[in-house]
């Protein structure tokens, strides 16, 4: 009896703890507009385009640091499919030091991956040596349809999803890789009736080996049948070079960006070389711009009116250009571009053993966080949690009233959830927020976009000490 008494009294006095009422508090948080915050899938891109391009993979990042500290926030690597298989089953990222010094240097500066390997020109010689091939810029390419180049391309595929189907490391790969330049133009047929099956077949391999990243294709180069299974069937996002250009006019930029926001858009601008600003008037047949600091002004608003979360930084000379002679530019990406999610305000209570918040988010990049790619599951959501005096989580709540893919066009979205605390041990705690992955071993957590914020722990963010 008297066992029984000494529980009650106590249940009671934690119940009374928990039951004290506090009057509602609010913090209230500024956003950082300037920080490279480096989050997964977004972010100004650096590229590799090749192996001949380096001579061990590790110069270019000893130029290359800078833009990747300050800018960037993926590597898209940009290569011929027989730079990663020169051998049938010998891999580049198991065996090419060039290859897995890039990769290795994006890594450590905290920069994601991306791909494109393309066939054009840059086929296996075991492949060209029983496919049917045409000649072209002086090397010998297959014919799209040709079975054997079917077959080698498809099993490759495989391989390079089983190495690169990570979401912890790679942000989207590109999911064709035929005609010039991968960008799927100019594709060749034996016969031009096998031109949907080619693509359906190639399209659907990558999708399979790549289900945890991102897929991608070149928009615009696509019929009504290509796109309805690239967009539509396999939900792909759509990718696109030449920004201020003619070869992507504002009428397929308006198409273009209906995609958004339900998929992510990627930007590309041309490729110009290391070529004078003047150089554009030949391909352009007129004078447009006089520096490069104009020209790369007009690509940057352009990517941010069409709703980017990736732009071109591409590679050295490009880089250096903007570094030097843009940097207003780049900033301005890096400041606009993708997303930059933080909670404007909370306002939270104690009352009956409940703690009730009150939460505002907004976004004030111009992209979207897809977390509603249909690869991503939706796995990112808005989460707060309770921290002992050793900053280790003790309680973990997710709320399940703001989709975080929903937050565009700065639009302010508020919720209120309520998390019992009935069972929680008598002390003093941390309550933190954070935007975080569900997924273990995935992609990592989100950067919220606070200025000076203070951090508990990795992302997760104080509000407030919590005596319970």
């Amino acid at each position: 009896m008297r066992n029984f008494l000494s529980i009650l009294i106590i249940s009671l006095f934690i119940i009374s703890c928990n039951s004290v009422t506090t009057k509602n508090k609010t913090v209230t948080f500024t956003p950082d507009t300037i920080s490279n915050l480096k989050n997964p899938y977004m972010g100004w891109t650096l590229y590799t385009e090749g192996r001949s391009w380096h001579k061990d993979g590790k110069e270019s990042w000893r130029i290359q640091d800078e833009a990747a500290q300050k800018y960037a926030g993926v590597f898209y690597i940009r290569w011929k499919w027989d730079e990663i298989e020169k051998e049938e089953g010998v891999y580049a990222w198991e065996h090419d030091s060039i290859f897995i010094n890039l990769v290795q240097g994006a890594l450590d500066r905290g920069l994601r991956l991306a791909f494109r390997i393309f066939t054009h020109t840059g086929t296996p010689k075991y492949v060209l040596d029983k496919a049917e091939t045409f000649e072209h810029w002086g090397k010998r390419t297959p014919y799209a349809d040709d079975p054997v180049f079917l077959e080698k391309y498809e099993k490759f595929i495989e391989a390079f999803g089983k190495k690169f189907n990570d979401p912890s490391c790679v942000d989207y790969v590109d999911c064709n890789g035929l005609g010039w330049w991968g960008e799927e133009h100019n594709i060749k047929y034996k016969n031009e009736a096998n031109k949907h099956y080619v693509h359906d077949r190639i399209c659907k391999a990558y999708a399979k080996a790549f289900d945890k990243v991102i897929n991608v294709v070149n928009f615009g180069v696509r019929d009504e049948y290509q796109c309805k299974v690239a967009f539509e069937e396999l939900e792909f996002s759509p990718r696109r070079d030449g920004l201020v250009s003619k070869w992507f006019t504002e009428k397929d930029r308006l198409e273009f960006i209906k995609h958004f926001p339900k998929k992510v858009i990627i930007t590309e601008a041309c490729y110009w070389g290391n070529n004078p600003i003047e150089y554009h008037e030949k391909e352009e047949g007129r004078l447009i711009w006089k520096s490069w600091a104009e020209y790369y002004d007009d690509v940057v608003s352009l990517s941010l009116k069409s709703h980017a979360n990736y732009l071109d930084m591409r590679t050295v000379i490009e880089t250096q250009r903007y570094l030097n002679e843009a940097s207003d530019a780049a900033l301005r990406f890096l400041k606009k571009g993708g997303y930059r999610i933080y909670p404007k305000e909370i306002t939270y209570n104690k009352k009956n053993g409940v703690i009730k918040i009150s939460h505002s988010w907004q976004n004030i990049g111009v992209g979207v966080m897809p977390n509603n790619n249909k690869n991503l599951h939706y796995k990112y959501k808005v989460a707060f949690a309770l921290f002992n005096e050793k900053n280790e989580i003790i309680k973990k709540w997710y709320s399940n009233n703001i989709e975080i893919s929903e937050l565009i066009d700065n639009k302010v979205i508020t919720a209120i959830d309520r998390f019992e605390i009935n069972n929680m041990n008598k002390g003093k705690y941390k309550l933190g927020v954070g935007i975080v992955n569900t997924i273990p071993n995935d992609s990592k957590d989100i950067v919220l976009s606070i200025n000076n914020p203070i951090k508990i722990k990795n992302e997760w963010i104080y509000i407030c000490n919590l005596d319970l």
